[in-house]
């Protein structure tokens, strides 16, 4: 409408020294598209767990300790004499039972025990601990500032302070459908809030051309290289093919391209060359002797050729399919065409 294509949106900022830049409008939907570090950053938590807020001299610090309990059974002999009694606390290595020619069970893991005739169990409370600087002029959330005695449980991904979260951490800490979901939601709160309304199919489309490529961690037996960014259907294929010839297949991960960098790295050098950058696509597609093989739209318009869409896109690769064998059935003789 009028607001999204004359850029007319409104966008605030809470200012003062006390408050963090947010940044909103339509500046807003150009930072999540370019899949940038958004001004404001929101400081979140990487992990589930109990949040306490830790005031110090002239500094503020955030802990967040996530608590999981579980028990390691050890099966014993019946010859064997425990060592230790129920509800007895052990270390990491402690022996529990110990037969007449000195052979002894030990526990991996530090705990309270359980005796049975037949297995000693040690319960064990694993913690981890992440904790978060706070900068004097940010803002810890209100909802998670209890000055009451109140334990205040956290989400992995939650927000800790004030401000934008960064897709690039979401991704880290919960994956691809959660940064999805996450840049539909706060492009549609942008339009909304101005009135407009808009099918999240279109901005799903952007969303996955942003988020189809993978970094490459390992490469196991496929021809990919560490650290290279290939589509995730080039990826998906060399594993299949590794695999099939009984090899080692590649490890990845997904990367959150911004809009110039996705349609930079498209498969496409004739598509790359007409966005940005026009010298150096067409330097490096000369230099690494790429192929195009038109298989998207906007080769295909360059060149003035059907694009691969319509419903006659069925019945034009019936009609080249059925060339290709007429073709190999019977061949052109290059000798008898007249020059």
């Amino acid at each position: 409408g009028e607001p999204g294509t004359q850029l007319t949106m409104r966008t605030f900022h809470t200012g003062g020294v006390a408050g963090v830049d947010i940044t909103q409008g339509l500046p807003r939907v150009e930072e999540l598209f370019e899949a940038r570090i958004p001004k404001g950053k929101a400081i979140i938590s990487e992990i589930d767990g109990e949040l306490e807020i830790i005031r110090q001299e002239g500094s503020r610090k955030v802990r967040v300790i996530s608590r999981e309990e579980f028990e390691v059974s050890y099966p014993i002999d019946p010859k064997m004499t425990p060592l230790i009694k129920s509800k007895d606390d052990v270390m990491e290595g402690q022996e529990l039972a110990r037969d007449a020619k000195g052979n002894a069970v030990k526990t991996r893991h530090a705990g309270k025990v359980t005796v049975s005739p037949k297995e000693i169990t040690v319960r064990t409370l694993d913690e981890e601990v992440r904790e978060y600087a706070i900068p004097h002029q940010v803002r810890i959330r209100p909802e998670l500032d209890r000055r009451d005695g109140q334990k205040v449980v956290i989400k992995a991904g939650q927000q800790i302070t004030e401000g934008s979260i960064s897709p690039q951490e979401l991704l880290h800490i919960l994956g691809k459908e959660a940064v999805q979901t996450f840049l539909v939601d706060e492009v549609q709160k942008v339009y909304r809030s101005q009135g407009v309304d808009i099918n999240d199919k279109h901005i799903e489309v952007i969303v996955r051309q942003m988020m189809r490529k993978v970094r490459v961690d390992s490469a196991g037996d496929t021809g990919l290289l560490p650290g290279e960014i290939v589509s995730q259907w080039e990826y998906e294929e060399g594993n299949a093919k590794a695999l099939a010839e009984g090899g080692e297949p590649a490890t990845a991960q997904t990367v959150l391209l911004g809009l110039i960098k996705a349609a930079l790295n498209t498969t496409s050098w004739l598509s790359a060359a007409s966005f940005q950058e026009t010298t150096r696509v067409l330097t490096e597609a000369a230099i690494s002797g790429k192929v195009d093989r038109l298989r998207g739209l906007k080769e295909n318009v360059i060149i003035g050729k059907l694009i691969p869409a319509g419903t006659g896109l069925d019945y034009y690769k019936k009609q080249r399919e059925q060339a290709a064998r007429v073709l190999e059935e019977e061949p052109i003789d290059l000798e008898t065409l007249s020059v």
